[in-house]
């Protein structure tokens, strides 16, 4: 009796040691959002420290395309890109192609796993990013009025 207690006390040990791997690797595997060949898409990082990233302000209403470009032109394995509008009841699609003009996605105010008025993501390969001039669309997808936002 004490030995077959013994076997279902390690069997529980296992189920559980197996249950909790598994839990961890579904926390990881929520941060990705994309795979689009050598990129990446994932919810952004904290990286710490000062990071000085320069913004484009701009204002869009219902049913209007914006467009901005970002120029790469170091060697980086990680690209940030964050649009942030700030409201929750207003809704912007954000569209990210590569420089040769690789379609890298669409993505609303959730694609971050957090609905605040903001997508934040980071592209990134570890070949690096491509270099040159990438783009983003930004649509006013449900808009009331004018909606103010940076990029």
């Amino acid at each position: 009796m004490l030995k077959k207690m013994g076997i279902v006390a390690l069997l529980l040990l296992c189920c559980v040691s197996f249950t909790s791997a598994a839990v961890n690797e579904e926390k990881i595997d929520t941060d990705v959002i994309a795979h689009f060949g050598e990129y990446t898409v994932t919810t952004a990082k904290d990286f710490g420290g000062d990071i000085v990233i320069r913004y484009v302000y701009d204002t869009i209403t219902q049913g209007e395309t914006n467009w901005h470009t970002k120029n790469v032109n170091t060697d980086i394995t990680v690209l940030h890109v964050d649009l942030n509008w700030g409201d929750r009841t207003d809704s912007l699609r954000l569209k990210i192609y590569s420089p040769d003009w690789q379609y890298l996605g669409t993505y609303f105010d959730d694609a971050d796993r957090t609905i605040n008025g903001r997508i934040s993501i980071d592209i990134e390969n570890p070949n690096g990013i491509a270099k040159g001039t990438w783009h983003y669309e930004v649509y006013g997808y449900e808009v009331e009025g004018t909606e103010d936002y940076y990029i």
